[in-house]
């Protein structure tokens, strides 16, 4: 008996969920593999983190290690399966990153195959990084729950988004780059009390939550870095020995960060604009506190960049195609109210429209 045929979107959703758990077959196992810090950083490994023994400032993204040592706690899992468990999380972890991704892209592209192709582009490049680092449990959770912060900050949804931003800061501290974006994005759309409101809670909620984290785990052996003189000044001595690190820090996710420069002057959306100052802003912080080599760092803006690329290749496609239904090429949120796009485009919402003030 012949099962039946799918229609053409069911097609689309199998192939898109097939292909993203494939990639998280190939990507998650090795990512993990590598979740092995430097000996003078003290234990890092995943049975640390799960365990509250691995050294700080690694045991203060707790979120995925709890999960695992509340599972064995409860007896869902035994402690040897602790390994595999991260594997299911973090493998779950990215295949929700490329629904998550597909769903913020078609706040800007209207066809469904498109979006599906830009979103499992995402799961490529999260790994292409000249400079072999480990990564850790915490890193695709941290792209995922970013991403979807993206979504509620465009949708102003603050009902959804604030306890996602305090699981986010449980997870990783780089969850303050969302702060940013909500200042970047509603500056001129929210009045000042209520933009100070915004951002002050957020910074409250991170703050709070940080302090828990360390009074939590202070015990712990601590392998934190001086301040910021120590990773700045080891940072611009990397550089000035050899410039052509930076050109390969900028050719990471295979030369994303290139493309954005080079396009950024063709991209028409004003909310994608904005948030590409997000950018500059999280390796500025990594030069300051971190080390430019671990680009795993700065993966909460990859998504960012990856629209706005995405959006520009549509949308010139579509141009030199004189068809507008793909992308919504009309739309300028900038205080401009933008018709419709033919096709099924998503409509307009102007950064300065009506609801500004819900």
């Amino acid at each position: 008996m012949r099962l039946p045929a799918l229609k053409s979107d069911a097609r689309i959703e199998v192939a898109f969920i097939a292909s993203a758990a494939i990639l998280s077959v190939q990507r998650v196992p090795y990512l993990l593999y590598n979740c092995v810090s430097g000996p003078d950083n003290g234990p890092t490994s995943m049975f640390d983190l799960a365990a509250g023994v691995a050294s700080t400032p690694y045991q203060y993204r707790a979120l995925v290690p709890w999960l695992v040592r509340g599972a064995v706690a409860a007896h869902l899992l035994r402690p040897e399966a602790q390994g595999p468990a991260f594997w299911v999380a973090n493998s779950i972890a990215f295949i929700a990153l490329a629904v998550v991704f597909r769903a913020y892209l078609s706040l800007f592209i209207a066809a469904r195959s498109l979006t599906s192709i830009a979103a499992l582009s995402l799961l490529a490049l999260v790994p292409f990084d000249y400079y072999p680092q480990p990564f850790f449990p915490y890193d695709i959770p941290s792209i995922l729950l970013f991403t979807l912060g993206l979504i509620f900050v465009y949708r102003r949804n603050w009902l959804a988004y604030y306890p996602l931003f305090a699981i986010m800061t449980l997870n990783r501290e780089t969850s303050v780059l969302l702060v940013a974006v909500c200042a970047l994005v509603l500056f001129d759309v929210y009045d000042r009390r209520r933009l100070a409101a915004l951002v002050l809670s957020q910074l409250a909620i991170w703050a709070a939550i940080k302090a828990a984290l360390w009074a939590l785990y202070r015990g712990n052996l601590w392998i934190g870095h001086q301040a910021v003189w120590f990773p700045m000044e080891i940072n611009l001595r990397v550089l000035m020995a050899d410039p052509l690190r930076l050109f390969l820090t900028l050719a990471t996710w295979g030369a994303l960060l290139l493309a954005v420069v080079l396009l950024r002057r063709r991209l028409r959306d004003e909310w994608l604009r904005r948030t590409l100052w997000a950018i500059p802003i999280s390796f500025a912080s990594t030069v300051a506190f971190g080390f430019i080599a671990e680009m795993r760092i700065d993966g909460e803006v990859l998504p960012i960049a990856l629209a706005a690329v995405w959006v520009v290749v549509f949308d010139v496609v579509a141009g030199e195609r004189g068809d507008k239904s793909q992308t919504d090429r009309s739309r300028v949120r900038g205080g401009v109210s933008g018709a419709l796009a033919a096709g099924g485009a998503v409509p307009d919402r102007s950064l300065s429209s009506a609801d500004a003030g819900r």
